[in-house]
């Protein structure tokens, strides 16, 4: 199923992206029913949605960068984080975004991914992060 350690081509990204899915759901399931970390769940579940968007895009031959995804995403959570808990993560936030500049760069520098795959994986990580969470805390 994957020829390369670098998934090359779209059609190697899909398995790897439905078991990564069906995780996030499992642990985010998990956690849910727990009722005790609530909003971990919801930080699951985020990434799930992210995943989901990101096996959409590969449908239409178009890849967003997975680990842009991934730190986008634990930023999303963090800015909803403090948000919910009215909590200053500043020093936090400041520490993930360098920590993304460095990810995205180090993709770039590798020519795994284009700018724009970048961005794209970025803004599909925050944005699923808030997404779930006016689902779930706001309406």
């Amino acid at each position: 199923m994957i020829k390369s350690y670098y998934m090359d081509t779209i059609e190697e990204r899909k398995f790897p992206t439905i078991l990564f899915i069906s995780l996030t759901y499992i642990i985010g399931n998990w956690l849910f029913k727990s009722s005790i970390v609530d909003i971990l769940a919801m930080f699951y579940f985020g990434y799930g949605l992210g995943l989901i968007i990101s096996y959409i895009l590969l449908h239409f031959k178009a890849k967003i960068s997975l680990h842009a995804l991934a730190i986008g995403g634990l930023i999303g959570f963090s800015i909803c984080f403090s948000y919910y808990y009215k909590i200053n993560l500043l020093l936090l936030l400041t520490a993930l975004f360098v920590l993304s500049g460095l990810i995205s760069t180090s993709r770039l520098i590798l020519k795994a991914h284009k700018l724009n795959e970048i961005v794209m994986g970025y803004m599909v990580g925050v944005l699923s992060q808030i997404i779930i969470f006016f689902l779930y805390y706001i309406i």
